[in-house]
């Protein structure tokens, strides 16, 4: 294989973007898209490809599996595992508390906290993890163009990959719904509670006082 080649196949495991990894190879800005997708429609290119991915996964561990399992973990973190909150306010629950599933959706933790703002919790964007999950398990298609590059990918587990999928696609929809309706179900509960103890609902939006009008464009005076 040509040197520019192989310098193209290492560039492109970066960011597994074909026409960055064509333009770090010296391929002008205006045909770089080109070139690279070119390239990656070479059988040798996607073989070097593969070959430089699993070594890539055996000598740090990275699989796609182990991704997958990072992505569900944020996709699907529960907020009554690191917050208590009731009509007396919200409250930090330990650290001690979590499981390793829990902890590793936590992106921040920020503290110590003042006498108005208390020690405070972020955590890793749970959007972007459903969708980056919904990718992978195929519930939403890209329009680009994509190549198989799993190294133990054949025709011949094409079948198995599709039914594996469906399967996927399946559980991942019947976890989100159950996870709508438990939120769902705390919402009521938190509401009824609140009216127990103060008398009256909650306000619909906690960010907006009562009375509150939305802001909009001054209006001249008379």
């Amino acid at each position: 294989m040509h040197i520019r080649i192989q310098q193209f196949v290492r560039e492109y495991l970066i960011d597994l973007n074909a026409a960055a990894a064509a333009r770090r190879c010296g391929y002008p800005a205006n045909s770089a898209a080109f070139r690279g997708n070119k390239l990656m429609a070479r059988k040798d290119v996607q073989a070097a490809v593969k070959q430089a991915m699993a070594e890539r996964a055996a000598r740090t561990g990275v699989t796609s599996d182990r991704v997958v399992l990072e992505y569900a973990r944020i996709a699907f973190a529960d907020a009554r595992k690191y917050f208590d909150w009731g009509p007396w306010g919200v409250k930090l629950l330990p650290a001690s508390t979590l499981d390793d599933d829990a902890a590793a959706a936590v992106a921040r933790v920020i503290g110590p906290g003042t006498r108005r703002r208390g020690n405070r919790l972020r955590l890793h964007d749970k959007m972007r993890a459903l969708d980056m999950l919904a990718r992978h398990v195929g519930l939403t298609a890209e329009r680009r163009r994509t190549y198989s590059l799993r190294p133990d990918d054949t025709l011949a587990d094409r079948a198995g990959f599709a039914r594996a999928g469906r399967a996927a696609r399946e559980i991942l929809r019947c976890q989100i719904e159950e996870q709508e309706e438990e939120l769902l179900a705390l919402a009521r509960e938190v509401r009824e509670a609140w009216r127990e103890v103060i008398g009256a609902p909650p306000h619909p939006n906690p960010l907006r006082p009562e009375g509150a009008e939305r802001e909009g464009p001054a209006q001249a005076g008379g």
